[in-house]
């Protein structure tokens, strides 16, 4: 089975799928909720999907991905919260990049039961 395949299968508490730059804030202000909420048991998982295509798009998600991942720090420590947080990016589709963030935990339960 193909990397790629096999995660995205991953199993995650949500996706999210993001069509541009207008999104960011609000899918920051989202992942930091949902790993203050989640990761003290060890369970945040989700799955972002960005957009693929040409190449003026796959420029699109680079910089999407580069803001999602240091607002998601910042608002990290804002909170006063950890990271702890295992990341794979892969192909997810045909029009997608998937981009899975899950606590290490999580993501050892899933290689281990592949």
């Amino acid at each position: 089975m193909s990397q790629s395949r096999s995660y995205s299968n991953f199993p995650v508490k949500v996706t999210i799928e993001i069509k541009g730059t207008g999104d960011v804030h609000d899918v920051v202000d989202r992942l930091v909720k949902l790993y203050g909420d989640a990761n003290d048991q060890g369970r945040f998982s989700c799955r972002l999907l960005l957009p693929r295509g040409d190449i003026k798009t796959t420029q699109l998600s680079k910089k999407i991905g580069i803001a999602i991942q240091t607002g998601l720090l910042l608002g990290l420590r804002k909170n006063k919260l950890k990271p702890n947080i295992k990341e794979v990016r892969y192909v997810h589709d045909e029009y997608h990049y998937g981009w899975v963030l899950a606590n290490p935990l999580v993501h050892e339960e899933f290689e281990s039961s592949k």
